[in-house]
């Protein structure tokens, strides 16, 4: 999720694909916004924390859905 696709001064947001200007003063930006950067660093955290976790089968059940019903909550816009 962490590299960003193109070349040239328009990009596409790896996250949500929306095409941004990539190049400003300093480091060339990998997402849109602060709210995509945000996701995938919280994303990222969240994955690594699991991975740390040892879960009974009750507890990563409940939990798998939990994940499950935050994910139907994903938004998205049809795009032409």
């Amino acid at each position: 999720m962490s590299n960003s696709q193109g070349n040239g001064t328009n990009t596409t947001c790896p996250l949500c694909g929306t095409k941004f200007n990539r190049f400003t003063r300093g480091k060339p930006k990998t997402y849109c916004s602060d709210n995509c950067r945000n996701v995938v660093k919280f994303f990222n955290a969240l994955e690594n924390s699991l991975n740390n976790v040892n879960f009974i089968n009750f507890s990563s059940n409940h939990f798998k859905g939990d994940l499950f019903r935050l994910a139907n909550n994903i938004k998205c816009k049809n795009r032409v």
